[in-house]
């Protein structure tokens, strides 16, 4: 992975989407169109050159390598959430 060349952007859309496990859903919370969505993932998979979820019955099945990666932006991510909120 190139951070240098990555888009913060996206690890929110990760985050969510690991949540969710749904990318309609996703897009709701974020406020994103279900294609924008996926292209933000397919961003993602593309900086880090592997997959990370693959198609389930009702969403999305994260592989290993998401689920090894998703605490380690859920936790800044969460950090960064609390220190913007007021009070």
């Amino acid at each position: 992975m190139n951070f240098r060349n990555l888009d913060l952007n996206l690890l929110r859309v990760f985050d969510t989407v690991m949540a969710e496990r749904n990318l309609t859903r996703a897009a709701e919370q974020l406020s994103l169109t279900q294609p924008a969505i996926s292209n933000a993932l397919k961003r993602l998979r593309e900086s880090i050159g592997e997959e990370l979820l693959t198609r389930a019955a009702f969403g999305v099945k994260p592989t290993a390598r998401a689920e090894a990666l998703w605490p380690e932006v859920r936790a800044p991510l969460a950090q960064l959430r609390e220190a913007s909120e007021p009070g």
